[in-house]
């Protein structure tokens, strides 16, 4: 009986020993990862050419006391479609400016 014990322990730890090996075999490999970040592309322009819901957003902003500066840039992302425009506003009473992205739709947008 302790013959047919020891044999069935030892079988019960050849096998599991095996599976160990298996295991570490196959972890090692080695996976490589790249990673290309794309900057967006910003052109200048005029804010006269904004989208009209942009310059609706401007005339909000100037209720307000800030005026809109007389160039705005557009910022394609990776696609080539126009992602968002940066507009910046300037307060003529304190001199403050500060640029905002905005959507074609009028949304302020965080980058």
């Amino acid at each position: 009986m302790f013959i047919a014990f020891s044999f069935l322990m030892t079988t019960g730890v050849s096998s599991f020993a095996q599976d160990v090996v298996k295991v570490a075999k196959d972890s090692t490999t080695t996976t490589v990862t790249t990673s290309t970040k794309v900057e967006p592309v910003k052109t200048e322009i005029k804010s006269v050419d904004l989208p009209q819901p942009v310059k609706d957003l401007g005339v909000s902003f100037k209720s307000q006391g800030w005026d809109t500066a007389e160039k705005a840039y557009e910022v394609k992302g990776v696609t080539g479609d126009i992602a968002f425009y940066v507009v910046t506003f300037k307060n003529p009473t304190s001199g403050e400016s500060k640029s905002i992205n905005i959507d074609a739709k009028g949304n302020i947008v965080k980058e």
